[in-house]
């Protein structure tokens, strides 16, 4: 099904995919620093972001666990992409498989920013401490 969104939606939805992705960039350079290791950070960012992103939408945990992977995990940034709202009065399943996020789409979103602004801080400590 195809249901109408406005305009602005579309534009969080494009705009915030974009930011999505290079969020998820500066957080693996960032890793990359603190760690030194490319496969390392390769094999910890796919299990940090798409693991979890995976395991939500293809029902393989119960929703209740799926729910707080969404949460706590940069994979909550998914929530970005969320197109309908969720409405008190409609008795559905809101569920990450059918498109709806446990956060709003910015509170998924800072969730990534959060990770991030973490790892660029670690890197830049750890930097100054291998250089000193």
């Amino acid at each position: 099904f195809l249901y109408p969104v406005s305009a602005l939606t579309e534009l969080r939805m494009i705009a915030g995919t974009g930011a999505l992705f290079a969020l998820a960039a500066i957080l693996a350079l960032a890793a990359g620093a603190v760690v030194r290791r490319s496969a390392a950070v390769v094999a910890t960012l796919i299990a940090a972001i798409v693991l979890p992103f995976l395991l939500a939408i293809t029902n393989a945990l119960p929703v209740g666990a799926t729910e707080w992977l969404l949460r706590l995990t940069p994979a909550a940034a998914f929530a970005i992409q969320q197109a309908l709202p969720e409405y008190p009065q409609v008795s559905a399943a809101y569920t990450p498989t059918r498109g709806y996020y446990p956060l709003t789409p910015w509170a998924g979103f800072a969730v990534l920013c959060g990770y991030a602004a973490l790892a660029l801080i670690l890197a830049a400590v750890l930097l100054r401490k291998r250089d000193a």
